[in-house]
């Protein structure tokens, strides 16, 4: 693996953090450490992001690698999920330009939208995400009822959300 690169501001806060974004590893480091300090928040945070961006390689697939790529097949996917295992009405589901989220549920427009970032991602993302965002449609909360519903459909859904988490990394 590569080295990633390596981003580092400094801010007037208590504490030192660290996140990914797009393979890139961006470090907030407390100015009220001293030069030392710092210096060992910047090698055990960037040792420790670096092992989450190895951990997940293991997951990446290729844009082109996937068959669901259009809202019309988008739509087809999320028709055949729904009527196999809930029947929920919704109005529509679309790719949508969203870099936060993999996918959305509005309840009062009954509308669905997919994170752009999964376009060609491989069948088993993309339906678990779908089968996410439908059963919103049954149960707006993250709950015990809701993770029942969406196991009907994606039995191994812990492993996709593994596997959307460390996409997320990367």
């Amino acid at each position: 693996m590569e080295k990633p690169r390596i981003v580092v501001a400094y801010s007037d806060k208590k504490n030192s953090s660290g996140k990914v974004i797009d393979g890139t590893i961006h470090l907030n480091i407390s100015n009220r450490l001293s030069p030392e300090e710092k210096e060992r928040h910047i090698t055990k945070l960037t040792e420790n992001l670096t092992g989450k961006i190895s951990w997940a390689q293991r997951y990446r697939f290729e844009e082109n690698g996937g068959i669901v790529k259009t809202d019309e097949e988008l739509r087809r996917l999320a028709d055949t999920i729904n009527k196999a295992y809930y029947n929920y009405s919704f109005n529509s589901i679309e790719f949508h330009k969203q870099n936060s989220t993999w996918g959305t549920c509005s309840l009062k427009t009954r509308q669905i939208y997919i994170s752009h970032r999964l376009i060609g991602a491989p069948l088993e993302l993309i339906w678990y995400v779908i089968t996410h965002e439908l059963c919103h449609l049954g149960e707006p909360a993250h709950n015990q009822r809701f993770w029942n519903l969406v196991s009907r459909a994606c039995p191994r859904y812990e492993e996709c959300r593994k596997r959307l988490k460390a996409f997320g990394l990367q």
